[in-house]
């Protein structure tokens, strides 16, 4: 052994190496100041989006004149809430079956979708000032609202990935692709509820990425989402997931119990507080009337035909993110409009195929990693996984529902996608980031030319 140095002896010992290992280090020094602006980089994205969706379907008079000509949107019938939205108001007979007009559809979106109408009137109300002192027609303010909206997704989505990001992606792919995919710019266009339903469902997936969730407030908050929506009492299926992730056995199963009573009782309580302006939202008048209008707008297939599953599943999740095809309705068989189309349509289809199921394929090898690591409850507890599961309960509720709209119930899917795929990709592997980067161009330019040729077939309905 050699000799310790002289000048060894003169300096200080060094401090040991956990020690070292633990010492805060400033954080404007551990993110150098251009990675701090390359990470925010994605707001640069909002105005753009906002202009999109806002000038899109803007001064086309069929879209608020005639019943589902986009995507099967209720765009006119939401117009006429929006711009005079008044709770005790009614617009029509909600159960009129012969000769149904707009007025009688937005008395029935008001019943199902109250906290929208509410929310987007009030939007409505605080534009159509500010298009007026630009010179603008403020009719056209309508058009603002969901864009709005689409905005405040963004916003959701953006803080959603962070948290469910281990590879550490830069979000604005994942963004991007949400902000546009072909139903989130359709309908981010248009007066329509379910964009504000991909709010809410955004807000609740956060909230169950906190450390512990409450049984008593998720599912009074469950009880709240309910009243836009009923039908997103499908969360609930994610809330029993993530209680079962933190407990496990009985005391999960219990826990459940006590958030399920807690959303039928927020919503009860939601519905009977607002009969006071209504007695159409009463609780026992609201279930007649939803029994009612599923049996009237029944569909013509029973939900064991294969055809069902196969449309529900192709428009919530091959053409939401992608099409090209010439009836701005999107019919059911928009898919093989698409493929037989060829083209550039063709090629974005193939490319979203691809990346979906390379990112299915490593989100299954990194869930069978956490089966075998940490057990059911780790895997349960995966934002991934959960955003995945969300997906998969959706095409169910889409088949109960109403299978021909999977289209329009897309939206409240391509954010969760889009979650799956941050989650699931390593955007550190150049074949994944690349095949991610050529799938979100071909997005781009097809879905630009798919809305423009939408507006113009409208324009010509006109």
């Amino acid at each position: 052994m050699s000799a310790p140095s002289p000048l060894a002896a003169t300096l200080p010992p060094s401090p040991p190496l956990a020690a070292a290992a633990v010492e805060p280090v400033p954080a404007y020094r551990a993110v150098p100041l251009g990675a701090r602006l390359r990470r925010h980089a994605w707001l640069l994205l909002l105005p753009f989006a906002f202009v999109a969706y806002a000038a899109s379907f803007a001064g086309v008079p069929v879209i608020e004149r005639r019943h589902s000509v986009l995507g099967d949107a209720d765009a006119a019938n939401f117009a006429v809430l929006l711009r005079d939205f008044r709770l005790g108001h009614r617009y029509g007979n909600e159960y009129a079956a012969q000769h149904r007009g707009l007025g009688d559809n937005a008395q029935k979106h008001k019943i199902h979708h109250v906290l929208y109408a509410a929310v987007g009137g009030a939007a409505y109300r605080a534009a159509a000032p500010v298009y007026r002192i630009f010179g603008l027609d403020e009719r056209m303010a309508l058009y603002a609202v969901n864009a709005l909206v689409t905005l405040a997704n963004l916003l959701l989505l953006a803080a959603l990935l962070r948290r469910v990001n281990p590879h550490g992606n830069p979000a604005a792919p994942f963004l991007l692709f949400h902000a546009a995919a072909l139903s989130t710019w359709v309908f981010g266009s248009v007066p329509e509820s379910w964009p504000f339903s991909a709010t809410l469902v955004l807000g609740y997936l956060l909230l169950l990425r906190r450390k512990q969730v409450s049984p008593p407030w998720m599912g009074a908050l469950l009880g709240v989402v309910m009243l836009n929506n009923v039908f997103l009492a499908a969360l609930g299926v994610l809330l029993a997931v993530a209680l079962f992730a933190e407990t496990g056995g009985w005391r999960g199963a219990r826990r459940t119990a006590l958030a399920a009573l807690a959303s039928v009782a927020t919503w009860a309580g939601g519905l009977a507080f607002l009969s006071l302006w209504d007695a159409s939202f009463r609780p026992d008048r609201f279930i007649r009337f939803t029994l009612w209008f599923k049996q009237f707008t029944g569909a013509d297939l029973p939900r064991t035909d294969p055809y069902v599953w196969k449309s529900a599943a192709t428009n919530l999740y091959v053409n939401s993110v992608a099409g090209s095809q010439p009836d701005p309705a999107v019919p059911q068989e928009a898919l093989l409009a698409t493929l037989r189309g060829g083209g550039l349509g063709l090629a974005a289809t193939l490319a979203w195929v691809a990346l979906a199921a390379a990112a299915a394929f490593l989100l299954a090898r990194q869930a069978r990693r956490m089966l075998r690591e940490g057990g059911v409850r780790a895997a349960a507890a995966d934002g991934g996984v959960q955003a995945a599961l969300w997906c998969a309960v959706m095409l169910g509720v889409t088949v109960v529902l109403f299978y021909p709209s999977g289209f329009l119930y897309s939206t409240v899917v391509v954010p969760p996608m889009a979650v799956v795929l941050c989650r699931a990709l390593d955007l550190r592997m150049g074949w994944q980031r690349w095949l991610l980067y050529a799938t979100l161009a071909l997005m781009a330019v097809v879905n630009l030319g798919e809305v423009l040729r939408f507006r113009a077939a409208l324009m010509a309905m006109s």
